[in-house]
């Protein structure tokens, strides 16, 4: 039976990029469905073959509130996705997978937990905004150095010794890119990094980390664009959540479990509304979650040269 199905979220982009796998899959499941969105981010969804424009007037419509998981008290008792991963070992894209079979009452089959990103014919074609910003044509990484100002588990401390040995390692041949949006808290990392922090939107985003070699950065938006994009990746996870909902196999995942107390299985899963760190040491001059200090600029510039020394990557 042909039905016609309209999921809804308005959480954070990088949170709609780990739908567009679960929403792909059912598709492909039953290509005689009509499936739409409606989520806090469509530029995600641009050029995606998955999708149909549905009428909110008709009443064959079903509309579902999806997410990655319910807490126990609030599901008869069983906790799902984000809420037992730590220890079942779920990953982020399966989370919204079991949310839509909870919903519709039916199992489907996934083909991957890589989420998708759809980059049109035109776009590829059109100079990326590098070249436009800067004159580069050569080789360069996306670097997120920023975070929400309430949430000091997402931003590493040490971001411009980082950038000053990426630099020293790479020197002219490899360019950093910074990235972020204009509100939130950036580091100034000197001269030699491009900087267009509050000059991209979303899918200005989405066709950089397309264009580019690369991301690094915390856990965050621009490492779900380059899992999606199938490019590599360097992420500063420290502790803060656990390490198979977030991991991908092309990715440098450099986490802190197991080694501090305050995520010795599972992460914290604090920062923003979820409370503050529990373990702030003093390092380098600054109150930082204890998880970060044990990650030092030349673990991050390393995990980069894996890929160039692997052959993956060409300076």
């Amino acid at each position: 039976m042909t039905r016609k199905i309209v999921f809804r979220n308005h959480q954070s982009p990088g949170d709609i990029i780990a739908m567009t796998r679960a929403v792909a899959d059912l598709k492909r499941a039953h290509e005689d469905w009509q499936i739409d969105v409606r989520t806090s981010c469509p530029e995600v969804w641009e050029h995606c073959p998955f999708l149909t424009p549905l009428d909110p007037k008709d009443k064959e419509v079903e509309y579902y509130d999806i997410g990655y998981g319910m807490p126990a008290d609030k599901n008869n008792g069983v906790a799902t996705g984000i809420h037992k991963s730590g220890w079942y070992g779920q990953h982020f894209t399966d989370a919204w997978h079991e949310d839509i079979e909870l919903v519709l009452g039916e199992t489907y089959p996934k083909t991957s937990y890589k989420p998708e990103l759809w980059i049109g014919a035109i776009e590829k074609t059109w100079y990326n905004q590098v070249h436009c910003e800067f004159g580069w044509d050569g080789p360069f990484w996306i670097l997120n150095a920023g975070r929400k100002q309430d949430n000091e588990l997402k931003q590493y401390h040490r971001w411009p010794e980082v950038a000053k040995l990426f630099n020293a390692t790479f020197g002219s041949k490899v360019k950093l890119v910074q990235i972020g949006h204009r509100s939130h808290v950036h580091p100034e990392l000197g001269h030699r990094v491009l900087n267009l922090v509050g000059k991209t939107d979303l899918r200005q985003l989405i066709r950089l980390a397309y264009w580019a070699e690369g991301t690094i950065g915390p856990l965050s938006l621009q490492f779900m664009l380059a899992a999606a994009l199938e490019k590599p990746h360097v992420v500063v996870a420290g502790g803060k959540e656990g390490v198979p909902w977030q991991l991908y196999p092309n990715g440098r995942y450099l986490y802190t479990n197991g080694a501090l107390p305050c995520c010795k299985w599972d992460g914290c899963w604090l920062g923003g509304a979820k409370g503050q760190c529990k373990n702030l040491v003093l390092d380098c001059g600054h109150h930082v979650p204890k998880c970060f200090t044990l990650i030092k600029p030349h673990d991050i510039v390393n995990a980069v040269k894996m890929y160039y020394e692997g052959g993956v990557l060409r300076a």
